[in-house]
């Protein structure tokens, strides 16, 4: 597929951000010194990234998930019972994101932002929905949200585990939050958790934690 000369200056000016985020965090300071790096006026950077930082962020995010998605294409999962296949392409998708564990923390940390709550649901609740139809779900009733709201919250709650305590945390909380994803009514019943609850509802309770310096930086649109 052709990537227009738009998307390629995005996809650069984000790459390039990145590279300084680890120090900078993600915010219009890293966005402008990648703009200027690249020899992109201020005026192109905002043409190319009229929301700033949040563009930035999707981007990141959704380059984590292409990258995920070409191990996931390049792997036969035609054998897996389907809680293997959920278990599987949970862990893939947060091995992706730790390839530049610094970047993440900064990315994950601005999304959990107040302000950037409602990007992070969106972009999250797409990852879980690409999991879902790669493990074969067709549900079209009101377990296709269920699903699919069970699984943004354990995606949102083990890169939390994953980026605070490492992968061993993380995979053992996959492994005991699977039966969840199976058997979600069950999970529900014990847990209070409620379809009407929003993925908003449960990373709101997860931001007081904290992600490196990025607790320190003001907030920026």
């Amino acid at each position: 597929m052709t990537t227009s000369p738009l998307k390629a200056l995005e996809a650069d000016l984000a790459t390039t951000t990145a590279k300084l985020m680890p120090d900078l965090g993600l915010n219009s300071t890293s966005l402008r010194r990648a703009a200027a790096h690249i020899g992109l006026t201020p005026a192109e950077s905002d043409l190319i990234c009229p929301n700033g930082p949040r563009d930035i962020a999707a981007v990141l995010w959704r380059s984590h998930d292409a990258a995920w998605l070409a191990v996931v294409e390049a792997t036969d999962m035609t054998g897996m019972k389907v809680r293997e296949k959920i278990s599987f392409l949970l862990t893939t998708r947060l091995d992706q994101a730790a390839v530049e564990e610094s970047v993440t923390h900064r990315l994950f940390g601005y999304l959990m932002l107040p302000q950037h709550l409602g990007l992070l649901k969106s972009l999250v609740w797409d990852s879980a929905d690409t999991i879902w139809r790669k493990a074969g779900d067709q549900a079209l009733d009101e377990n296709h949200y269920s699903k699919r709201l069970i699984v943004s919250g354990i995606l949102t709650t083990a890169l939390t585990t994953r980026l605070a305590q490492g992968k061993a945390a993380q995979d053992d909380q996959i492994a005991r939050n699977i039966d969840a994803v199976m058997a979600y009514e069950k999970f529900k019943a014990k847990s209070g958790f409620k379809p009407e609850q929003t993925l908003l509802d449960i990373a709101a309770k997860l931001g007081a934690l904290r992600f490196g310096k990025a607790k320190t930086e003001p907030a920026q649109s």
